[in-house]
């Protein structure tokens, strides 16, 4: 049974924070898929972090991190659950800055199909947000650095999924204290998982493109293999019931690439679910 709490209320933000004009798609998600959370969820507080890309999309993603993770730290102090509707995974430089200094005892479960542990050295295209969980990690990527920032230590970090990476992020991974835990078509660990959380205050961040592309199909970096959506619901219910979860994340929708609008009430149902275990 998940530890018993007090009901907290729910703060929503829109953090559309994109890196590179390339991925400028993902900066709408928020947009895109806030109607149908609002709704579902019904947040207290709904906020929109401003993202104002200019010459350096690089440096509006910190700006609208260090905005991120001050809002977080405030809904975290005021004794509210936070969700996050996002653009790229680099936003967890700011939620989990803000979250880590409000709940320095907080673990990280980060669901993706790629790794996010590039670092300077072993990166093969500089896209940070390739490199954001190493940066979280201490890995700094010094774009994303701002004064006052907080890391987290890696054995409080499960990367669940991570079936796409690059040959240096491998040795990266090898050589931290992450826990890893496969997710995916042919093996999907749900008790591993359940035993990473389980007692534990989490912060859990979800890439959509953990799940299979022909099922969820609007990511950028697509990878075969995945799992269902309805595979994926069932892990992070499961999580939270075991669990504390302080906040949650959704990223790496791109809804230019989905024209019908198909994924943002599935995505909203999905984590529906995870709220109403949340919150309860």
């Amino acid at each position: 049974m998940r530890p018993q709490m007090a009901a907290r209320p729910l703060h929503l933000f829109e953090a559309g924070v994109v890196t590179e004009t390339r991925f400028a798609g993902m900066a709408a998600a928020p947009g895109a898929l806030s109607e149908h959370f609002v709704t579902r969820l019904g947040p207290e507080k709904h906020v929109r972090v401003p993202f104002n890309p200019r010459d350096r999309w690089v440096t509006a993603a910190r700006e609208s991190c260090r905005t991120l993770g001050d809002a977080i730290g405030s809904s975290l102090r005021a004794g509210a659950t936070c969700a996050v509707l996002g653009g790229e995974c680099t936003l967890v430089a700011g939620t989990l800055a803000g979250a880590i200094a409000l709940v320095p005892d907080l673990a990280l479960v980060y669901f993706d199909a790629h790794g996010d542990f590039n670092t300077l050295a072993t990166t093969p295209s500089h896209y940070v947000g390739g490199m954001c969980l190493a940066h979280v990690c201490g890995r700094s990527v010094a774009p994303l650095l701002w004064p006052g920032s907080h890391k987290i230590a890696e054995d409080r970090v499960a990367l669940v999924g991570g079936r796409a990476l690059d040959p240096g992020e491998r040795a990266n991974l090898d050589r931290s204290k992450l826990t890893r835990i496969r997710f995916d078509a042919e093996q999907a660990d749900l008790s591993g998982i359940i035993a990473f959380a389980r007692k534990r205050k989490i912060w859990l961040h979800v890439d959509i493109d953990v799940v299979d592309p022909a099922e969820v199909g609007a990511v950028v970096f697509p990878a075969a293999g995945g799992v269902s959506l309805a595979g994926l619901g069932e892990a992070i219910t499961s999580l939270a019931s075991v669990s504390d979860v302080r906040g949650f994340e959704i990223c790496g929708y791109d809804p230019t690439l989905d024209v019908k609008r198909k994924l943002p009430p599935l995505l909203a149902d999905l984590f529906t679910a995870l709220s109403a275990k949340v919150l309860a």
